[in-house]
């Protein structure tokens, strides 16, 4: 039964990163969780593309084998260390130390590299938050409820998802509520959008 526990704790960590993400997305756990560390976007507009997602998983992949790895070194050590003479004592306790930080640490890599693999497999643009991009989605939100929102309008600021989680939200609200009264959005909707396209705005700070 021993030998499970490490496995068992392994999934338990997948699971509750698995979980914070989907039910707490805007939390400080799930942004850590969510950032892709060591890749730069090379899509347009500061985007991630789907390569750099599964560059993002095979990183992520790498760190997970040599921590998991040297994990398992140092558990070796750990469990020979009692057989040993008084003076190995000190490096058996290091050892059991590393042994348990590494392999949680590893299991946030898995959970990591399976989170990115999952982004590539249901890709879609990603913006960064920039003024300049706050902006636009405002004009582009105020341009949907006045019915003069073109094409590619739509296509580059609305049919995205945004990294900041307040813009987001605000974005998918936006168009849950456009596709729900789709005869026109009352006006107290219409009122409350247009304040929080205002605040969007304001948020941005003056153009350069």
């Amino acid at each position: 039964m021993s030998d499970w526990v490490p496995i068992i704790a392994g999934v338990a960590i997948i699971a509750f990163a698995v979980a914070v993400i989907r039910f707490a997305p805007h939390s400080a756990w799930s942004q850590e969780l969510r950032r892709s560390y060591g890749i730069r976007p090379t899509g347009e507009r500061g985007n991630r593309t789907r390569r750099d997602h599964l560059k993002s998983a095979g990183l992520a992949g790498v760190v997970a084998v040599l921590l998991l790895a040297t994990s398992l070194v140092a558990a070796s050590f750990a469990e020979r260390s009692p057989e040993r003479v008084a003076e190995d004592a000190r490096g058996g306790a290091i050892a059991l130390t590393y042994m348990f930080v590494g392999f949680l640490l590893g299991m946030m890599a898995v959970a990591s590299a399976t989170y990115s693999l999952w982004k590539a497999a249901a890709w879609r643009m990603e913006l960064p938050d920039t003024p300049e991009h706050r902006r636009c989605l405002a004009d582009a939100i105020d341009h949907l409820l006045d019915g003069e929102l073109s094409p590619e309008e739509r296509r580059d600021y609305l049919d995205v998802v945004y990294l900041q989680p307040q813009v987001e939200q605000i974005r998918r609200a936006t168009l849950k509520l456009v596709r729900r009264h789709q005869a026109g959005i009352p006006e107290d909707f219409r009122v409350q959008i247009k304040r929080w396209t205002a605040g969007i705005r304001a948020s941005a700070g003056p153009r350069e």
